[in-house]
């Protein structure tokens, strides 16, 4: 009888099986449910011809799985219990980060029979697959769990082919944590990127009716101008408006459109300006600001405003001054000391926080305030 369900077993396998990737290796098993109700815990018996052992990681149905226990095996087939990984944890060693599937509870949980201990609130156990890049972890080490801060307390290597970690809540670290992306200390060994993207004709420009103007954009690292930087350009109405790669805008018939600058491999940042289209005749002002890009704490620098009709200096408008940090943020780290005519000067905080950040110099035309310029310019300690 035994002989004959091995016999079975061993048929249903082979024929009706679902491949799964066993550590990594394609075979055929066959699975079913643990319980016969669905629980947010998505435990299943899974089946298989080769040697199942507690801490395999199976990967089925696009999710991951972690074999929590070894049940029995016969002379044909092996079967096990497995867990799916809910979390994704990464710990971090001086700068190289890794990254594992992981089974995180928020109480004290019995893997080989379900049972659950009731423990303090802000502690949470966590099962790992026990191999050689998991033994590295520490007590104490730091790392984030849905964007809060945790601390290794404890470690358990007595579960076969699991090592279960006991942590609790630790303080974040906002200077050094990624706390978005979930990553302790990744600043401590990274450079934290900001980037920007500045349309320097402002918020609104003019072309005439089959000509072209060529926008003038600048892109940012920390505050740094990038050289020569990938940006993608595309109109919200190509009837209207025309752009090429390159930033040349042509007017194609009367009306309004807005052109969107995209940094190519970051599209998440991007600036957009209003491009109008309009017969010969009408005035169409624009503002370039002159001056050093960069500033050091506690100096002052001049700018000027140039003032353009159809790209020809005009002297009979004037603009006003405004002055901004970079991200929006307070206090301005620096401050306007003095305004002559088209002329500002800009005098930089002496914080030494304001170290790789950037203030934004806007000039404001007085006779038609939509039409702005600005510049970015970036603080540098003095020493």
């Amino acid at each position: 009888m035994t002989r004959s369900i091995n016999l079975m077993l061993d048929f249903f396998l082979r024929e009706k099986g679902q491949p799964i990737h066993l550590n990594g290796v394609l075979q055929n098993v066959i699975i079913r449910e643990a319980v016969d109700k669905i629980q947010a815990t998505d435990e299943k018996i899974v089946r298989a011809a080769t040697p199942i052992y507690t801490g395999d990681l199976v990967d089925y149905q696009n999710e991951r799985y972690l074999i929590t226990s070894e049940i029995d095996q016969n002379d044909q087939s092996y079967r096990g219990r497995m867990r799916k990984c809910n979390y994704a944890i990464a710990f971090n060693w001086n700068g190289n980060v890794k990254w594992f599937d992981a089974i995180v509870e928020g109480k004290s949980f019995s893997i080989d029979v379900g049972n659950v201990i009731s423990i303090p609130d802000g502690s949470i156990n966590i099962f790992l697959q026990d191999n050689a890049d998991t033994r590295d972890i520490a007590l104490n080490q730091r790392f984030y769990n849905t964007h809060q801060p945790f601390k290794v307390k404890g470690i358990n290597w007595t579960l076969k082919g699991i090592i279960q970690l006991s942590c609790t809540l630790d303080s974040m670290n906002t200077a050094y944590d990624d706390v978005e992306n979930n990553i302790a200390d990744r600043w401590k060994y990274e450079i934290a990127h900001t980037y920007a993207l500045h349309i320097h004709q402002g918020t609104i420009a003019h072309v005439l009716l089959n000509e072209t103007l060529s926008l003038n954009v600048t892109a940012t690292d920390n505050g740094n101008e990038i050289a020569n930087p990938a940006i993608t350009y595309t109109s919200s109405d190509p009837s209207v408006i025309n752009v090429d790669q390159q930033g040349q805008v042509m007017g194609i018939s009367l009306g309004q459109a807005s052109i969107t600058a995209k940094l190519t491999y970051h599209p998440t940042v991007w600036s957009t300006i209003e491009i109008r289209v309009a017969e010969t005749g009408t005035h169409f002002y624009s503002i370039a600001i002159i001056g050093n890009p960069f500033l050091k704490t506690g100096q002052s620098a001049s700018y000027v405003s140039n003032i353009y009709d159809l790209g020809t200096d005009v002297f009979d408008q004037s603009v006003q001054w405004s002055l901004r940090n970079q991200d929006d943020s307070t206090p301005i780290m620096g401050s306007l000391t003095a305004s002559t005519g088209n002329s500002v000067t800009i005098k930089a905080g002496s914080s030494s926080g304001a170290n790789n950040k950037a203030l934004v110099l806007t000039a404001t035309l007085v006779s038609d305030p939509s039409i702005i310029a600005e510049k970015n310019i970036s603080l540098k300690n003095l020493f």
